[in-house]
């Protein structure tokens, strides 16, 4: 008998991963491992990279993939489909096409520093946040490892034509918005430590994110927001949730989220 927390996939499927992992290096520089539906499925932050939460909720990520439902990943399931219909979303999975995720976000309004009297340093602490001062060695070992990928010209930091002209993930306006998240002194250029912190920063409330997101679709609610009990006053989550839904929507996705996160944990 057959559960749900069990996926089985086809040895043809496992070479259709294995492909597309090892042509990541090539094809990706055209945007094309941003359109397999494995990567769409769990890369869900969309950065590229698959991030050691993203890992930890891989399972969950991989039975979107199973259009069926008969808990088995096969090749057609997982073969790209460069056809999008009219709502941006591409024909394997109804998983919305990266190019709808990453388009530009409007300007950031002015980010609270408090909400119901308490500072937002202190709001992240109750989510159990650590922001830069966390991470373990190996960790941060990895980061410093990830950076040196993009620094070209060995100089020690990511100037905006290495990062967002020649970077291999995402679109411009995407690493943009990240490299402008990064660049804390505003000079231009990402230096290790800069792009270190933005990770350790990013990954974090990324994880905080994932545990929030009951039902796993990259998307939170604010019902998902309060019953998730992280912040025990309900009025104090409510304006939390309002806070971070700076398009007002009633949903927060990963890049809104983070906009405003990065900016409360850097305070």
């Amino acid at each position: 008998m057959r559960t749900r927390n069990h996926l089985h996939i086809s040895l043809a499927t496992i070479f259709w991963m294995a492909a597309a992992l090892t042509l990541f290096g090539q094809a990706n520089r055209g945007g094309m491992i941003q359109n397999l539906p494995i990567m769409i499925a769990l890369d869900a932050d969309g950065n590229g990279e698959i991030s050691d939460t993203e890992i930890m909720h891989s399972a969950a990520a991989l039975r979107k993939l199973d259009k069926n439902k008969d808990g088995k990943l096969t090749p057609d399931e997982l073969r790209p489909s460069f056809v999008a219909d009219r709502n941006g979303k591409d024909g394997n999975r109804g998983i919305q096409n990266r190019s709808a995720v990453t388009q530009p976000l409007k300007p950031l309004p002015p980010v609270a520093k408090q909400i119901e009297g308490i500072s937002t340093r202190m709001i992240l602490k109750l989510f159990g946040a650590k922001g830069r001062h966390g991470g373990t060695e190996s960790e941060l070992a990895n980061y410093r490892r990830v950076f040196g990928f993009s620094d070209t010209d060995k100089d020690g930091r990511h100037s905006k034509k290495e990062y967002i002209d020649d970077g291999a993930y995402l679109t411009p306006q995407s690493r943009q918005g990240i490299f402008q998240a990064s660049d804390t002194n505003n000079d231009g250029y990402v230096t290790e430590s800069e792009y270190v912190e933005n990770r350790l920063i990013t990954d974090e409330a990324k994880l905080i994110f994932s545990e929030i997101d009951a039902d796993s679709n990259n998307r939170l609610t604010a019902m998902e927001f309060l019953a998730s009990g992280k912040l025990k006053d309900r009025k104090l989550a409510k304006g939390v949730f309002k806070a971070l839904d700076t398009n007002g929507d009633g949903e927060l996705v990963i890049p809104e989220y983070l906009r405003v996160w990065g900016k409360w944990a850097r305070h």
